[in-house]
């Protein structure tokens, strides 16, 4: 408070003259900035509540709140086998590389580079349409999205790309 009550000073007294008792002015300015303060902390919770009911906060889509873990859930397709779908969700939605996906499954990198360009071209083949799983199929595809998320924090934690533990450092 006193800090603001400075910044008031320095605004003001150029303008309207140093008053004649500086220290109290400083004072009661300080104390006059507490109080509001004070009453608008007292009157944040309600004014959060009001906003949450005049907000139009848009329903979720489908049975899925988290935009991401939607977009996870979607890649998923119980169509591709278990290990196909993980590695195309964690290269495309994950954003991991054909190597980092490899040390993931401890194969080669040529191996998952051509199971990944597989699931690619067994959707393009299937016409496996893309949208949101309704909740009648989330538990089917529940085991790639836990293996998704599994890895994606395994590879964050332990940064297998020295360039990644540089940034995530920073």
């Amino acid at each position: 408070m006193a800090g603001e009550a400075f910044a008031i000073a320095v605004e003001r007294w150029p303008v309207d003259s140093v008053p004649p008792s500086p220290g109290a002015w400083l004072t009661t300015t300080a104390h006059r900035k507490a109080i509001d303060r004070v009453r608008r902390e007292a009157r944040r919770g309600a004014k959060h509540m009001e906003a949450l009911v005049l907000s139009d906060t848009p329903e979720p889509i489908g049975a899925i709140g988290d935009d991401r873990l939607r977009l996870v859930f979607t890649c998923c397709h119980p169509t591709l086998a278990i290990e196909a779908r993980v590695a195309l969700t964690l290269r495309i939605v994950g954003g991991l590389t054909v190597p980092e996906i490899a040390r993931a499954f401890l194969v080669q990198e040529a191996a998952m580079g051509q199971r990944i360009t597989r699931a690619k071209a067994k959707i393009k083949a299937t016409k496996i349409p893309y949208h949101v799983p309704s909740r009648e199929d989330l538990p089917i595809r529940v085991t790639g999205v836990l293996a998704v998320l599994y890895l994606i924090f395994n590879e964050g934690y332990l940064a297998s790309d020295p360039r990644r533990r540089r940034s995530a450092a920073t």
